[in-house]
């Protein structure tokens, strides 16, 4: 379970919304490169230390499950990995909005655009990165100190940094999916569910 929950952003925009309804932010520098650098300074402003834990639930993900997020805290206190990023199964690799990541015994070895693993030999099963992420404070801290690495640049994938700085990322499959919105698309059809969605109210 969640002890605290903020939104962490460098607009100000943003900030007076959350303040209007007395959810709790934090405002960073706007040269952060990525939410990981961001959630990094958040981090250190809030004032945590070496023993917590901190789990990056991405904007994108606006319909969450928040079962979703205990089941990523279960498994990052039960193994002994540096992050976590769970997966969902998904039957079509070639859309390059969706992350995938190629595994082996819950550990990534890689994550791509790209339709990985590619289906030489065999049928190729994807598996799409999810956006809700745990972080010991000790690799967010590594993460943000280091610059961006060369396959991140490359791939798009923030999370390819920590890989290449040698932390170890685990992965399990998530079993309730996720629409993540990464097109505009995806905007319209997560703002027509949100509002039905009991959980949100009326907008």
């Amino acid at each position: 379970m969640l002890d605290d929950v903020f939104v962490c952003t460098d607009s100000r925009d943003i900030a007076v919304v959350c303040s209007t309804y007395d959810i709790p932010v934090v405002l960073t520098s706007d040269h952060h490169l990525n939410g990981t650098e961001r959630i990094a300074e958040a981090s250190q402003i809030i004032g945590l230390n070496g023993s917590d834990v901190v789990i990056d639930v991405q904007g994108d993900e606006a319909l969450v499950n928040p079962e979703a997020i205990d089941r990523v805290i279960q498994f990052y206190s039960a193994n002994q990995y540096d992050v976590v990023v769970p997966y969902d199964d998904i039957s079509y690799g070639n859309d390059v909005n969706r992350v995938k990541i190629v595994e082996s015994g819950g550990r990534i070895l890689y994550m791509s655009r790209s339709a990985i693993p590619h289906g030489f030999n065999a049928a190729s099963p994807y598996k799409k990165h999810l956006s809700t992420v745990a972080f010991s404070i000790a690799a967010l801290q590594k993460f943000a100190q280091s610059p961006q690495s060369i396959l991140e640049m490359i791939e798009g994938v923030e999370l390819l940094r920590a890989l290449e700085l040698n932390l170890s990322v685990g992965t399990f499959h998530e079993e309730v999916g996720t629409l993540a919105v990464d097109t505009q698309s995806d905007l319209e059809k997560v703002v027509r569910m949100m509002r039905s969605d009991p959980y949100f109210g009326s907008y």
